[in-house]
C-alpha cells in the first residue's frame, strides 16, 4: 500500500494535518486564464419605496438587466419612463445564441450561427447560485421556468499538461477517481493515527470505534484491515498515490460540502431555453412601447431643470433629442467613455479608467452527444489548464441526438486568439478539446463565438474594480445617476445579481432625489 509518508521526512501530526490542509484549501485556479475564484454575494433586500414625485420622467439608458430592473421598479412607483437601448434586443450581456443568429466583429467578420432548432449557447451569464435571491426572486415574479443547472459531475475529467502534475501529466482523470483516492487515503491514515493514539483524542474507545467504522465506510476502507483499495463504484483502475494526486494540485477541487456562493456553489440554475428568458420576460412586462430599439446614444446633458439626451437611429441614420427630469445611466463603462455625457470630470475620469474583462465563449454543435454517449458525463465541465478557459457541457438536452458544449469559456487573453480569425479560434478550440476527447473532430458540425471586446454595443465582458471606484460611479450629479452593474454594492458586477443591486441602489438614490425635488 501507498502512503504519503515522504522519504526525507516522516509522518509527523504537522505534516498530516499539512496535507488536510491542502485538500480544505483555497479554490482550484482553472487555468491561466480564469479564476475560479470569484465570489458572488446575495444583491440584498429589494428596497420597499412609496410615494410618487410630481416630476417622474425617466429616461433609463440601457436595457442590459440593470436598466430593466430598475425600469420595472420605476413602474410599480408610477413614474413615466422610456429605456433607450442601441441593440435590437434586450439584454446586454445576457444573450443566447441560436441557429439564425449573426453579429460583425468590430472590425473583424461576420458570423451567422447554424445550430439546430432547440440547441443554443449562453454567450454571456450561463448559470445562477441559489442564494442570489435578487434575480431568482425576479424570475419567481415574472414567470421564468428554471431547471437545474449541473456544477460538478461525479465522471468529468481532469486534464492537466506540464511538468508540475507530475506523473499525472497529460491524463485524464475522472472526478470520482479522484474523490475516492484521495478521501480513500486520507481516511486510512486518520485510522492508522487513531489505532496509534497519535493524534489525543479527547474520545471514549467505543467514540474511536465508531469513528473508525465512519471513515471506513466514508473512504471505501476494507473493513478488516483498515486499507484503501480499489472498488468498484471509484471505475476501473488502481488507485492513483495520494502524493501523485496532491502534487499535481487535483485535492484542491474537493469541499466537504458546495460553495454557497461563487463558481463552485451548489445548487445552480438556469432558465428552461436559454438565459434570455429573463430579460424578455422584463420585457414583456414592460410592455412593447416602453423600450426604443436601435438608438446609440450620442450626448448626455443636464441643466438645473431637465436632462437631455440625443441618440442616432442606427437603422435610418436619423437623430433625435429627447428630455426626461431624470437620466440613469445603465450602460457598459466602456460605452459610455466615449459618448458626450456631462458628469463630472472625476467622474468620467473613473468611468475610463474602470477595467473590463475580455470575456469570450464559443459554443461548438455536436452531431453527437459523445460526452453522454462515450464518456457517461452528464453536465458539470472539464477541469484542465488547457489554452481553453473552461470546457463545459450541457445541463439540458439529455440522451437527445445533438447538444451544444461550451467550448471555451476564457476571462482573459488566451495568446493573440482574439486577433485571429474565426476558423483560426475554432481551430485552436478544436485542437486542445480533442486531447481529451478526440471524438470532437469527427463529431464536429459548427460553432459560434463571441468576444465579447469586439462587441459593439459592449466592448468588453463585466466591469471590475477597487470599492471606492464603484462608490464615486454611484453618486448622483444633480440628474444624472449611473446604474450600471459596475455600481453593485453587493456580490460581484460579473454576475446578474451584481446588476439587480446596481439597479435597486440607483432605484433608491433616484427616488429620493426625485421626492425631495
Amino acid at each position: 500500500m501507498t502512503t504519503t509518508r515522504s522519504s526525507r521526512s516522516p509522518l509527523t501530526r504537522r505534516h498530516f494535518l499539512g496535507h488536510l490542509g491542502a485538500i480544505g484549501g483555497s479554490s482550484l485556479v482553472m487555468s491561466a486564464l480564469s479564476s475560479w475564484d470569484l465570489m458572488a454575494a446575495e444583491a440584498g433586500k429589494r428596497p420597499e419605496l412609496s410615494g410618487r414625485p410630481s416630476k417622474a420622467k425617466v429616461l433609463v439608458l440601457g436595457a442590459g438587466l440593470s436598466g430593466l430592473a430598475l425600469s420595472y421598479e420605476l413602474s410599480k412607483l408610477g413614474y413615466d419612463y422610456q429605456i433607450l437601448e442601441a441593440r435590437d434586443r434586450v439584454g446586454g450581456l445576457v444573450w443566447t445564441i441560436r441557429g439564425g443568429a449573426t453579429h460583425t466583429e468590430i472590425g473583424g467578420e461576420r458570423q451567422t450561427c447554424k445550430f439546430d432548432e432547440g440547441q443554443y449557447v449562453n454567450a454571456g451569464p450561463w448559470r445562477i447560485p441559489y442564494s442570489h435571491t435578487g434575480i431568482l426572486g425576479y424570475c419567481r415574479e415574472l414567470g421564468v421556468p428554471m431547471e437545474m443547472f449541473v456544477n460538478e459531475a461525479e465522471n468529468s475529467y481532469f486534464y492537466y499538461e506540464g511538468a508540475e502534475a507530475g506523473s499525472l501529466a497529460a491524463k485524464r482523470v475522472r472526478l470520482r477517481e479522484i474523490k475516492a483516492d484521495i478521501f480513500g487515503q486520507v481516511n486510512e491514515l486518520l485510522v492508522k493515527a487513531i489505532d496509534q493514539h497519535a493524534l489525543d483524542l479527547p474520545m471514549t474507545a467505543e467514540d474511536q470505534e465508531q469513528l473508525v467504522r465512519f471513515l471506513s465506510n466514508h473512504g471505501y476502507l476494507d473493513l478488516k484491515d483498515h486499507r484503501y483499495k480499489a472498488f468498484v463504484d471509484r471505475g476501473p483502475g488502481d488507485p492513483y498515490k495520494l502524493s501523485a494526486l496532491l502534487g499535481a494540485g487535483f485535492g484542491n477541487r474537493l469541499r466537504s460540502v458546495p460553495q454557497a456562493e461563487g463558481t463552485q456553489a451548489g445548487t445552480m440554475f438556469q432558465p428552461v431555453g436559454g438565459m434570455d428568458q429573463i430579460p424578455k420576460a422584463f420585457a414583456r412586462a414592460l410592455g412593447p412601447n416602453r423600450i426604443t430599439h436601435n438608438a446609440e446614444v450620442q450626448t448626455i446633458r443636464q441643466d438645473d431643470h431637465t436632462a437631455t439626451v440625443v441618440y442616432r437611429d442606427t437603422k435610418s441614420g436619423k437623430t433625435q433629442t429627447v428630455t426626461a427630469d431624470y437620466v440613469v445611466i445603465c450602460l457598459p463603462m466602456s460605452i459610455l467613455a466615449g459618448i458626450d455625457c456631462q458628469l463630472s470630470p472625476e467622474t468620467m475620469a473613473e468611468v475610463r479608467g474602470t477595467r473590463v474583462s475580455n470575456s469570450a465563449k464559443v459554443g461548438l454543435a455536436m452531431k453527437r452527444r459523445f460526452w453522454e454517449e462515450d464518456d457517461e458525463i452528464f453536465g458539470g465541465h472539464l477541469y484542465s489548464n488547457l489554452p481553453i478557459g473552461e470546457f463545459s457541457y450541457p445541463s439540458t438536452g439529455y440522451f437527445s441526438r445533438k447538444g451544444v458544449l461550451l467550448g471555451l469559456y476564457a476571462n482573459g487573453p488566451v495568446g493573440d486568439l482574439m486577433n485571429k480569425s474565426v476558423a483560426e479560434r475554432v481551430e485552436h478550440v478544436l485542437l486542445h478539446s480533442s486531447k481529451v476527447h478526440p471524438q470532437i473532430r469527427r463529431e464536429f458540425e459548427s460553432a459560434y463565438g463571441v468576444w465579447w471586446q469586439k462587441v459593439e454595443y459592449s466592448r468588453g465582458g463585466y466591469a471590475s474594480g477597487p470599492p471606492a471606484r464603484r462608490a464615486l460611479l454611484s453618486k448622483m450629479e444633480n440628474r444624472l445617476l449611473i446604474g450600471s452593474a459596475v455600481t453593485a454594492p453587493y456580490s460581484q458586477p460579473d454576475w446578474q445579481e451584481g446588476a439587480i443591486a446596481a439597479a435597486w441602489q440607483a432605484l433608491t438614490s433616484l427616488h429620493q432625489r426625485a421626492m425631495s425635488a
